[in-house]
């Protein structure tokens, strides 16, 4: 099983979501704590954190103390230190903020109009991109300072793409992303509105985090069966604009 495929079907289960989001958002915790707060047996729940420490989503580490007594051994979500020294644990976290983002909208359409279900899942994704550009951003060497603004936020694009696994190809003219796989194929077929909306939603918000003149205007999906295009928009500043009008 590849690792991509691994990190998909930990991720796959709700409850592993959940106790993510919760050691993202509250810090370590123990496996009782975790329990009460999701309401799963001890036993259950730390089998779902073992899965999660086994595809490097999550620690295990005993608790630091300052009085004596043996420590407690605390989960603790992968951050952003862990993936300045670990490539591949850019990767896992970057899938896990992919991952939550669709869980975010999935969990949250219930009871919503079809027609606002693209717009949340847009948001969604653009609310999580900033953790992920400044997650993953660091173990690659920065570019050079004297790039132009649209040279680095391509750059920073292309990366996020290729790390989620969409094997990204940019088209200059126009300027788009060919995207050749798609690593949630399955449910980007039964439900394009969020997976793709979702995806869009993290392209903008990692160009908004770079800043620069380039927009994620569109995404179109299964232009061919395994081909979808990320259509991209400069903008031209108003002074050139109006030069050359």
């Amino acid at each position: 099983m590849s690792r991509r495929t691994a990190a998909a079907r930990t991720l796959g289960s709700g409850s592993r979501v959940d106790l993510l989001h919760l050691l993202q958002s509250g810090g370590p915790q123990t496996v009782g704590d975790l329990a009460d707060r999701t309401g799963l047996h001890e036993n259950t729940a730390r089998e779902h954190l073992q899965r999660l420490v086994l595809d490097g989503f999550v620690h295990r580490e005993p608790e630091v103390r300052t009085t004596r007594g043996r420590p407690r051994i605390v989960y603790r979500a992968i951050t952003s230190q862990d993936v300045r020294t670990d490539p591949v644990a850019a990767r896992r976290l970057e899938d896990a903020i992919a991952g939550a983002a669709l869980s975010r909208v999935l969990l949250a359409g219930y009871g919503r109009t079809v027609e606002s279900v693209p717009e949340s899942a847009r948001a969604a994704g653009r609310d999580l991109a900033a953790r992920a550009v400044a997650a993953v951003q660091t173990p690659s060497p920065r570019p050079a300072p004297d790039l132009p603004p649209e040279q680095r936020q391509l750059d920073a694009l292309t990366a996020h793409l290729d790390r989620l696994g969409f094997d990204p190809d940019l088209e200059d003219e126009p300027l788009r992303f060919h995207l050749w796989r798609c690593p949630f194929l399955d449910l980007a077929r039964e439900r394009p509105d969020i997976v793709c909306s979702v995806h869009l939603g993290l392209a903008q918000g990692v160009l908004d985090a770079v800043g620069g003149p380039v927009e994620a205007a569109a995404l179109h999906p299964f232009v061919e069966p395994h081909h979808c295009v990320l259509e991209l928009r400069a903008q031209v500043p108003a002074v050139a604009a109006a030069t050359t009008s």
